[in-house]
């Protein structure tokens, strides 16, 4: 390759052309990333002031967050005491109700039998049993105390 010789326009040409390429690649790469210093070899103070700023965004990001699931929380329980408060209220209602009915029985229907022989002592009538037996060697003859 040493046979090709430049003169000194040309070799300004590619010089600047080179220069051009390299100031390409660094737009396409900010525009790429967003960010106008992506490392610390670009410009030490700005990546760093960058860097903090970028986790300071990150940290409020996390407490905004936070805020918002605390809102909602609060907006459920909100809701869970509304709806304790509707329920207490339907039992109110109903309390006022059972209050205002008339306390008491009502005849739904009369009946009446009578047993013949029976008195305020014995109940029982007159149906006498003269054949009592049991299971054991106890038998009940109707007298009181029995045998």
């Amino acid at each position: 390759m040493s046979g090709i010789v430049l003169s000194a326009s040309v070799r300004q040409n590619l010089l600047s052309l080179q220069s051009t390429a390299d100031l390409l690649a660094t737009t396409q790469n900010r525009l790429s990333t967003g960010k106008s210093v992506n490392s610390a070899l670009d410009n030490p103070t700005n990546f760093f002031t960058a860097q903090s700023l970028d986790n300071r965004a990150s940290d409020i990001n996390n407490l905004l967050d936070g805020i918002a699931n605390g809102v909602q929380v609060l907006q459920a329980a909100n809701t869970g005491l509304t709806s304790l408060q509707k329920l207490i209220d339907s039992a109110k209602s109903i309390a006022n109700q059972a209050l205002q009915t008339t306390v008491g029985y009502s005849t739904k229907s009369n009946v009446s039998t009578t047993i013949s022989g029976a008195t305020a002592a014995d109940l029982r009538g007159t149906t006498s049993f003269a054949s009592a037996s049991a299971s054991s060697n106890v038998l009940f003859d109707g007298t009181a105390g029995g045998i």
